[in-house]
């Protein structure tokens, strides 16, 4: 058995600085700066945060890159739970209780 690649998604994204920031929604571009600049201006650059950073956004830019009404939906519906316009629904543990697991 054999996978197939999926490609009807449009082009990867190449896993650098420029490339990612250039992928992202303008709404995640801020952030994406701010973030960088804060670990780059450390005293002493964690590489290691670096590398997170760089992979934690690659994944959102590929994310958003393959569906971008989807990620705009979902940041939609993040703002409306962060402004209280819509509840941010049961809790892990309610849902849990409900099947009858007790934590």
């Amino acid at each position: 058995m054999t996978v197939q690649r999926d490609d009807a998604f449009g082009q990867e994204i190449e896993r650098t600085f420029t490339a990612v920031r250039a992928a992202l929604p303008a709404v995640n571009v801020a952030a994406f700066d701010a973030e960088l600049e804060a670990i780059a201006h450390a005293p002493v650059v964690d590489l290691a945060a670096l590398d997170d950073f760089l992979s934690g956004w690659w994944r959102i830019a590929t994310r958003a890159a393959r569906n971008p009404q989807d990620w705009q939906r979902m940041n939609d519906e993040a703002d409306q739970i962060r402004s209280g316009r819509r509840s941010s629904g049961p809790t892990l543990a309610e849902v849990l209780a409900r099947r009858g697991v007790q934590l």
